[in-house]
């Protein structure tokens, strides 16, 4: 198994090499782990945190087992910078807060409909968000949902108008990500000619907004799919008016998984290139963008 960030390859730490991650949240160089031993069991689900840059990792133990519906944050809130914060939905039954300072588990009022599917979670500056989910009618309404380690309350942001909304089978995918530190970035690809790239203002100023950043209109973009045919996507803004995107993509015929990695500009592909890295069906992997850091992982 091994953690990807284009070319950037890191082994995972022996004490993983039994689970299978479900899930990984990135907080100032620290990684967030959902890790799964696998079958029907509730014991074989167990949650790490990892920093790759020092090669430390931690077990945190929960107050109860792990479910594999659980929902987790990972952050900080204002007043204690170094206090870091593991938040747990249990769906429908409790949320719960893991303070790294104390080592123990607490209960909070805070409650998230539990008809809301949440997905692609993201923490910055300390707060967490996630592109989530609620039917309506035949259509599906997306939305951020953040939640605010400081004053441990969830809170609803919308999402550009273009994007929140979708019917029956038409491509259809929106990516999370950050911007400049403090700002919110949207991907969404609505069709298989046209990308559009939105950010937000600056989170701090109140209310949030939206802006186009740009677009990509062309007949060959890749299509990022919504399901099974792509194992992970992410992106990030890493320069002005570009976009970097790493896609898997299956091909089931070979069994084997390629990582591409595109460099988007407003209405062009700038590079494509075929990651080194070729793995099997049954190889583990996950890419994610990271930032190394000295950050310790609690004792």
């Amino acid at each position: 198994m091994k953690i990807n960030n284009a070319p950037l390859c890191v082994p995972a730490p022996e004490k993983l090499h039994d689970y299978t991650l479900k899930a990984i949240i990135h907080c100032d160089g620290l990684l967030l782990c959902k890790c799964d031993e696998g079958g029907e069991h509730d014991n074989g689900r167990k949650l790490a945190v990892w920093n790759p840059f020092v090669s430390r990792l931690k077990w945190i133990e929960p107050s109860t087992y792990y479910k594999y519906f659980d929902v987790f944050a990972f952050g900080y809130d204002s007043v204690s910078r170094d206090n870091y914060k593991i938040l747990r939905i249990d769906m429908g039954i409790k949320t719960e807060i893991y303070e790294f300072r104390s080592k123990l588990w607490r209960r909070v009022r805070a409650t998230v409909d539990e008809y809301h599917r949440l997905c692609q979670a993201m923490s910055m500056n300390g707060n967490m968000y996630w592109v989530a989910q609620t039917k309506s009618n035949d259509s599906k309404i997306e939305f951020i949902q953040s939640f605010d380690f400081s004053t441990e309350t969830f809170k609803p942001i919308c999402v550009p108008e273009e994007t929140d909304r979708f019917h029956g089978f038409t491509v259809h995918r929106v990516l999370l990500s950050g911007y400049g530190g403090g700002r919110l970035s949207l991907l969404h690809q609505h069709t298989h000619l046209k990308i559009e790239v939105w950010v937000t203002n600056k989170l701090t100023d109140g209310d949030v907004s939206w802006s186009n950043y740009f677009n990509v209109t062309l007949a060959h973009l890749p299509i990022l799919p919504y399901r099974n045919d792509c194992r992970f996507l992410a992106y990030c803004i890493h320069k002005t008016k570009k976009i970097m995107l790493w896609v898997e993509e299956v091909d089931y015929n070979e069994a084997y998984v390629y990582t591409d990695v595109y460099v988007m500009g407003e209405g062009e592909i700038d590079k494509q290139v075929e990651a080194t890295i070729r793995r099997t069906l049954h190889d583990q992997s996950c890419n994610h963008v990271y930032v190394p850091s000295l950050v310790p992982v609690p004792d």
